[in-house]
């Protein structure tokens, strides 16, 4: 298959880097007939589960199959990213390839990956968020071992001595108002506190925290084909929405200079955060923390974030049934518990959550129930990279002070460009 050129988040690939990756990364066989295959991962958490899962498929597989796991590291946000480009365009992409769920739609177009339809065993068993964001034009391209989503996590003592009482149902979960509200009580400003927590970058981040905010409040990011920003991303719904968090800087309930520990550290009496965040709380014992729900629309929508890495097959393999047989026993669900352990994160597969006890009781019943309830993939189109970018740069600036509509007008005017130039 012909692969087209595509754009990483970092947007630009130099030529020098195009050729640096001219050796041969494709399939082999070796003399006795063995299958050699090869994934590339992002270095991370995962990758002692992985190694270790990969160690016992060849001896499952000896004589007949052979995998190598290669990580990659990260330098940048997106060297990996680079790498996956450089390949792609010079026809050395490995087997099976490791992506980020929004990427999904970008190299499924761009010919990276290839439709694994009928080749996953138990799709069923996968969480529906998880197969909604492997899935481009009704094909699914990619499964993952681990989900993810935001909630929010509180201190314990600060909201106590307030008379806050946090939702412990997820019907019971805060209106924004609601919400606002408590952040509002919570604000010390002579004691240097601030009402809630949130991280701001020019990354994936952004989009990825504010998202449940636009959707619950009717809003979106680009039409249901991804083909048309003009009117959506900048939509009245989107643009009140962000109107709404931008309250929050405004009043100074959310400090724009934070430091990384402002809630371990009790300047922050709340924090919206990633669910991976749970883990690294361990380490300040000192901070009673809790964990509840991400804040539904004043209208009582309830949407929380989704998406992780997860696996494809490229289409440089040789060899699609050996390379099917590895992600399947990658992705069974046993090894999918060892993976999400691995990086503290829930289980794509419903068998194997429900072996992960610690989820069924407080706090982690949160994250779960956000997983398996409210779970909202981000938005499936080419020009992805350009979107996320461009509005985690124009939130930045609303955040700032500046005019949300003006600001957001900037993003659907690049992102029509983007989907322009992709055709």
């Amino acid at each position: 298959m012909k692969k087209r050129f595509i754009l990483s988040a970092a947007f630009v690939l130099s030529f020098g880097v195009l050729s640096a990756c001219s050796n041969n990364e494709t399939t082999s066989k070796s003399d006795n007939g063995e299958v050699k295959l090869t994934l590339w991962h992002p270095e991370g958490n995962t990758s002692g589960a992985y190694k270790e899962v990969i160690k016992e498929f060849n001896k499952e597989h000896d004589g007949e199959i052979e995998a190598e796991i290669k990580f990659i590291p990260r330098g940048n946000k997106y060297a990996y990213e680079d790498k996956i480009s450089a390949a792609a365009t010079s026809d050395t992409l490995p087997d099976l390839v490791a992506l980020d769920g929004p990427n999904v739609a970008n190299y499924a177009d761009a010919g990276i990956i290839q439709p694994i339809d009928g080749l996953v065993e138990n799709q069923e068993d996968f969480v529906q968020s998880i197969i909604k964001q492997g899935t481009y034009k009704d094909k699914l391209y990619t499964v993952g071992a681990t989900e993810s989503t935001v909630a929010l996590f509180y201190n314990v003592k600060m909201l106590k001595e307030a008379g806050i009482t946090p939702p412990t149902k997820l019907e019971d979960a805060w209106t924004w108002n609601q919400f606002y509200d408590a952040a509002k009580k919570l604000t010390d400003k002579k004691k240097g506190i601030y009402g809630v927590n949130w991280t701001l970058d020019y990354g994936e981040w952004i989009i990825y925290f504010t998202g449940p905010t636009v959707w619950s409040n009717g809003g979106s990011f680009i039409a249901e084909d991804g083909k048309k920003a003009e009117g959506y991303v900048n939509g009245p719904k989107t643009v009140e929405a962000v109107e709404y968090l931008q309250k929050f800087t405004k009043e100074k309930l959310v400090n724009l200079q934070p430091k990384p520990t402002e809630f371990e550290d009790g300047k922050a009496a709340m924090m919206l955060m990633g669910s991976w965040e749970w883990a690294k709380l361990k380490d300040y014992p000192d901070t009673e923390w809790g964990i509840t729900y991400y804040p539904k629309s004043n209208n009582g929508e309830q949407v929380s974030p989704s998406g992780d890495w997860n696996w494809g097959v490229s289409t440089d393999t040789k060899h699609k049934e050996e390379s099917a047989i590895l992600l399947n026993y990658i992705l069974n669900s046993e090894n999918i518990i060892k993976i999400a352990n691995a990086d503290n994160k829930p289980a794509a597969r419903m068998s194997s959550f429900e072996k992960m006890t610690e989820w069924n009781e407080a706090p982690l019943n949160v994250l779960k129930e956000q997983v398996l309830k409210t779970a909202h993939p981000r938005p499936s189109t080419t020009a992805y990279p350009v979107l996320s970018t461009k509005y985690g740069q124009a939130v930045q600036n609303i955040f700032l002070g500046g005019d949300a509509k003006k600001e957001l007008d900037k993003v659907a005017k690049e992102v029509e460009m983007e989907i322009e130039r992709k055709k």
